[in-house]
C-alpha cells in the first residue's frame, strides 16, 4: 500500500500563512475568504472525508488546500447542518460528494473505522472513481492498517521525499503505478 505520511508530518506542512496563522485560525480565514467568493474563483473542490476524532488534522488539510486555491466541504463547515446526524444529513453529505470535483478520504485509523467515512468512501466510488477520488493515508509515527485491503484499489496521495515541507513533490498514485503531481490531479 502506500507510504503513510505521519500526523505530525502533515500538522508541520502548513508552517505559517501570511497572517502568521495556523490550524483552526486558519480554518477559519479559509471560511471568511470564501464567504466573497464565488465557486468559480477557485481552481477546483474536494469534498474531504474524515473522522471527527481527526478535525484536528482536517484543520491543516483545509489550510493547505485553501492555499493551493481549492475549495473544501467539510460536514462541520456546513452551517446547514445539525447535529445528531439524520436523514437530512446523509443527503446532504451524498449532495455534495457529488457536487465537489473530487474526493479525498483522510485515512487514518479512526477514519478507516468510522461508519459514515466508509459510506461515503462508497458514494465517492460510484460518483468519482477512479480519477476524482484519493486517500490520504495518515499514521500516527508509523504503521498501516490492516483486514482494509479494499483498499487497495483506490489511488493514494503519497510525499516523495520525507522532508516535512507542503510543495509539489505529492503525487497521487493509480493503483496501475501510474503518477500524477498532486497540485495537477487537485485542479484537473
Amino acid at each position: 500500500m502506500a507510504d503513510f505520511i505521519t500526523k505530525d508530518q502533515l500538522k508541520s506542512t502548513v508552517g505559517k500563512d501570511v497572517y502568521g496563522l495556523k490550524g483552526s485560525m486558519a480554518v477559519l480565514l479559509a471560511m471568511s475568504s470564501k464567504l466573497g467568493k464565488k465557486r468559480i474563483d477557485f481552481d477546483s473542490s474536494v469534498f474531504i472525508s474524515h473522522s471527527h476524532k481527526n478535525s484536528d488534522l482536517v484543520e491543516y488539510l483545509v489550510a493547505i488546500l485553501t492555499k493551493l486555491k481549492i475549495t473544501v466541504y467539510v460536514d462541520w463547515m456546513d452551517d446547514e447542518l445539525t447535529y445528531p446526524p439524520a436523514g437530512k444529513t446523509a443527503m446532504k453529505i451524498k449532495n455534495m460528494i457529488y457536487a465537489n470535483k473530487k474526493f479525498i478520504l483522510l485515512a487514518t485509523n479512526e477514519g478507516i473505522e468510522s461508519k459514515w467515512c466508509n459510506w461515503e468512501l462508497g458514494i465517492g466510488d460510484v460518483h468519482k472513481y477512479l480519477e476524482h477520488i484519493a486517500l490520504l493515508p495518515v499514521a500516527d509515527n508509523t504503521g498501516e492498517w490492516i483486514g482494509n485491503e479494499y483498499l487497495q484499489i483506490y489511488p493514494h496521495i503519497e510525499k516523495k521525499y520525507k522532508s516535512l515541507e507542503w510543495d509539489d513533490e505529492y503525487n497521487v498514485i493509480y493503483p496501475n503505478g501510474r503518477k500524477v503531481n498532486l497540485i495537477e490531479w487537485l485542479k484537473k
